[in-house]
C-alpha cells in the first residue's frame, strides 16, 4: 500500500476534484438548459432554481451522520461503503434520465445527492492523510476549484447537447466513472490505515461526535464555509438582474457571470498555492475578503465600463481565497487539540452540514428580505465577507505550518 506523501496522493486529489465537478454540473446542467428544461418538466422560475439546488441539500441533513459512520467503521468502510454509495448515485443519475415528471425529476436528484455525500463528506479527512501538512493549502487550493469547474463546465458545455435527455444521460455517464474511480482510488495510505482488528476492539483512537461539536475552532470554521459557500450563490443568482437594472447590455451580464466564475476557479488554485509556500493562512484570510468584498461592491456602485469586468474578476480571485483556505484548515484543527485526527471524518461533515445550510438560506432570506433592492444585496455580501475575515482571519487559531501550533507539533 501507498504511503502517506506518495505520488498516489494525486490520483485521490483528483478523485476528490471530479467527484465535486460532477455533482455541481449535474445540478447547473438544468440552469444552462433552462429554456429547454421548463418547457419539458412544466417548470416556472422558483422551480428550476429548487431542482438546481436540491442535489447539495442532503450535504446539510445528512452529512455529521455519514462522517461520524466513515470514522468509526475505518479505511475499509471509505472505499467500500463509499464505493457502494456512489453506485447508488450512479442508479439514480441513470433512472432520472427516464424521469417524466418534475415531481419525479425532484425526488430523484434529491436521491442522488445524498447517495453522493461521501464526495462532500470525506475530501478533507482523504487530503489530510495523503498530504503532509505543509501541502495542504495546494492540495485544497486545488480541491476548491472543483465546484466553479462543475459549474463552469455546465454553463459552456450543458446547452450544447441537442436535448435535455442526452444532458442527463452524460451525467449519468460521469457518476459511474466517480464511482468505479472510487473503488480503486479511495484508499487511506499505510501509515493512516488502522487495522480492522483494532478498531473493532475499541483499541484504536477515540472516535467522538460530541468533541467535534464542542470544538469553538470547528464553529468559526462552519461559520466561514457557510458563508464562502452562499455568498458566491448569491453573487450569481442577482448578478444579471441587477446589472441589467444598471443599463448593462443582457449578453454582457452573462459575460460577468462567466468571468466570476472562472475567478473562482483560479483564484481557489492560486491562493493554495499562496498559503502553502507563505506557512501562514490566517493573513490571508484577514485580508483577502476584504478586498474580494470591496471589489465586487465597487463592481456595482462606479459607472459601467471595463472596469466593472476588472473589478469582477479581481473580487472572484481574491474571494476563492474563503473557501479554499478554510477546507484547508479543517484536516488541521487536531493541532490546536480541540480533537484528533480520527474525527476530521465528522469535521468534514459538519462543515459540509454548514455549506449545504447556507447555500439555501442566505440566497432565500437575502431574496425575500431584499427583494430587487440591488445596493442592499451588494452591501450584504459585503457584510459577510467581513465577518468570514472576522471569524477565520482574526479570531481562529494560526494553522499554518509556519505558525506557532505547527512548530510546537514538531518540537520547536
Amino acid at each position: 500500500m501507498a504511503k502517506k506523501g506518495s505520488g498516489f496522493k494525486w490520483a485521490v486529489l483528483f478523485l476528490m476534484v471530479f467527484g465535486a465537478a460532477m455533482l455541481n454540473f449535474s445540478n447547473m446542467v438544468f440552469s444552462a438548459r433552462s429554456v429547454d428544461v421548463m418547457a419539458q418538466f412544466g417548470m416556472d422560475q422558483a422551480q428550476l432554481t429548487a431542482i438546481s439546488g436540491i442535489g447539495v441539500l442532503p450535504g446539510a441533513l445528512f452529512s455529521v451522520v455519514l462522517g461520524n459512520f466513515f470514522d468509526k467503521r475505518g479505511p475499509s468502510s471509505i472505499r467500500y461503503a463509499g464505493a457502494v454509495l456512489l453506485f447508488l448515485a450512479a442508479a439514480c443519475q441513470i433512472w432520472r434520465v427516464f424521469a417524466g415528471t418534475y415531481v419525479e425529476l425532484f425526488i430523484i436528484t434529491f436521491l442522488s445527492g445524498t447517495f453522493f455525500l461521501p464526495t462532500q463528506v470525506l475530501p478533507a479527512k482523504m487530503i489530510e492523510a495523503w498530504f503532509e501538512r505543509s501541502e495542504m493549502g495546494t492540495a485544497m487550493g486545488v480541491y476548491g476549484a472543483a465546484a466553479g469547474i462543475g459549474i463552469t463546465a455546465a454553463f459552456a458545455v450543458g446547452a450544447l447537447f441537442p436535448t435535455t435527455t442526452m444532458a442527463l444521460a452524460f451525467c449519468a455517464g460521469g457518476y459511474v466513472v466517480v464511482a468505479v474511480y472510487w473503488l480503486l482510488a479511495a484508499k487511506l495510505p499505510s501509515s493512516e490505515a488502522p487495522s480492522e482488528a483494532a478498531s473493532d476492539s475499541g483499541d484504536g483512537p477515540k472516535v467522538s461526535v460530541g468533541a467535534v461539536l464542542k470544538s469553538k475552532n470547528m464553529w468559526l470554521i462552519m461559520i466561514c464555509g457557510g458563508l464562502a459557500a452562499g455568498a458566491p450563490l448569491l453573487y450569481n443568482s442577482y448578478i444579471i438582474n441587477a446589472f441589467i437594472d444598471k443599463g448593462m447590455e443582457p449578453a454582457l451580464t452573462s459575460l460577468v457571470g462567466v468571468l466570476f466564475n472562472i475567478g473562482l476557479v483560479v483564484g481557489a488554485i492560486v491562493t493554495g498555492f499562496i498559503v502553502s509556500k507563505a506557512g501562514r493562512y490566517n493573513r490571508v484570510y484577514t485580508t483577502f475578503p476584504i478586498i474580494a468584498a470591496t471589489c465586487l461592491v465597487a463592481s456595482y456602485f462606479i459607472p459601467l465600463g471595463p472596469q466593472t469586468f476588472v473589478l469582477t474578476v479581481a473580487g472572484a480571485l481574491f474571494a476563492a481565497s474563503t473557501l479554499s483556505v478554510n477546507m484547508a484548515r479543517i484536516g488541521l484543527i487536531p493541532l490546536t487539540g480541540d480533537f484528533g485526527p480520527e474525527n476530521i471524518g465528522i469535521a468534514g461533515g459538519m462543515n459540509n452540514t454548514a455549506m449545504g445550510v447556507c447555500m439555501f438560506v442566505l440566497p432565500t432570506i437575502s431574496a425575500v428580505a431584499l427583494g430587487n433592492n440591488y445596493v442592499g444585496v451588494f452591501i450584504t455580501l459585503f457584510v459577510f465577507f467581513a465577518i468570514m475575515a472576522l471569524c477565520g482571519g482574526i479570531l481562529l487559531p494560526e494553522l499554518g505550518e509556519n505558525g506557532e501550533l505547527a512548530r510546537r507539533a514538531r518540537g520547536e
